[in-house]
């Protein structure tokens, strides 16, 4: 709306213009409308119009009572008193722009933040902008822009040398084939069968060492069954030493062969404790003067760790899950 006194365009339901600070919650008085109204269709008939514009019925004009020059009257002295009140301040110009309008330009005024779809074409551009920048720089246009490796044939004749050299010294020559480069997960699987493999060997140590025991242990000479100690020592160290290779075998760069690993490492445990209990018996047997009468002494440390003791024992476990617990390629 505007405000009647100075024009300025304020909002609705104001009281005071923020302009000239004029009085808008006064009474007003409506204009009088002057004119007769259609007795037909009750439009309104300019004055000195004999037939209504909108039906064409005549209209009679009736004279002014005298009800209507005293509401005149009456009218124009409010106005005269209306303009006499102290109350209501002269038109006053301020510097101070009017206060925008809430409903039109927003809580801020014209001072909008940008819309939901600017924020997100600036960060699509910024996005695109920056993507592209950091694949220009990053991408290997040239493979060879950056390669040091000398690859024209330098002259070396100033230096006293006779001809040129093609290749630096250390630098690699030929053709690599690409055949003999092998991922991650078929160096894994080649490791634990090599392990796999080594353990089917050292078990059968173990049952020839097992078998002497149970010959020469208990009656062979001193010599043969320091021998046999000698036997058993290396093979312990043997076992020990290829359980810490498949400890050292890497699984966790792909996770492919965790569950293997794991399998080919408990078999390598079964047969340690099976070896060590082989060497214990080897080392009482080397110890005895007698091993005739120590034979039970002697053959103490495997009991329970014989394929007669039940399917719990070490060889049993070891040979009932060697097959199963194969490694296969993934």
């Amino acid at each position: 709306m505007r405000c009647p006194s100075c024009g300025s365009e304020i909002a609705d339901g104001l009281d005071v213009c923020p302009a000239c600070h004029a009085n808008l919650s006064a009474t007003r008085v409506m204009p009088k409308l002057r004119g007769t109204w259609c007795p037909s269709c009750g439009a309104l008939v300019p004055v000195g119009e004999p037939t209504c514009p909108k039906c064409g019925m005549p209209v009679s004009a009736t004279p002014r009572t005298k009800a209507s020059d005293e509401l005149d009257r009456r009218i124009a002295e409010e106005r005269r008193l209306e303009r006499e009140r102290t109350s209501t301040l002269p038109r006053i110009e301020s510097a101070i722009p009017s206060e925008p309008d809430p409903r039109v330009e927003g809580v801020y005024g014209r001072e909008r933040l940008p819309h939901t779809k600017v924020f997100a074409l600036a960060a699509i551009a910024s996005l695109l902008v920056v993507g592209g920048a950091a694949l220009v720089i990053t991408h290997p246009w040239d493979p060879t822009l950056t390669d040091t490796r000398a690859t024209t044939p330098a002259d070396t004749s100033q230096a006293g040398f006779p001809g040129t050299v093609d290749r630096l010294a250390g630098q690699d020559s030929g053709n690599t084939d690409a055949s003999t480069v092998v991922s991650a997960d078929e160096a894994t699987f080649s490791s634990l069968t090599s392990s796999y493999e080594a353990l089917a060997d050292l078990s059968s140590r173990a049952d020839e060492l097992e078998s002497r025991l149970d010959e020469t242990g208990v009656s062979g000479s001193a010599e043969e069954r320091a021998a046999g100690e000698q036997d058993a020592k290396q093979l312990a160290l043997d076992v020990s030493n290829e359980a810490s290779t498949i400890a050292g075998i890497d699984v966790q760069t792909t996770g492919t062969y965790a569950d293997q690993k794991a399998n080919v490492a408990t078999l390598a445990s079964w047969l340690r404790n099976r070896v060590e209990a082989i060497y214990s018996a080897w080392q009482l047997s080397a110890q005895s003067s007698d091993p005739a009468s120590d034979r039970e002494k002697i053959l103490s440390p495997m009991s329970g760790n014989r394929e007669s003791d039940g399917s719990e024992s070490y060889v049993n476990l070891f040979k009932k899950n060697y097959e199963a617990w194969k490694p296969e390629q993934r």
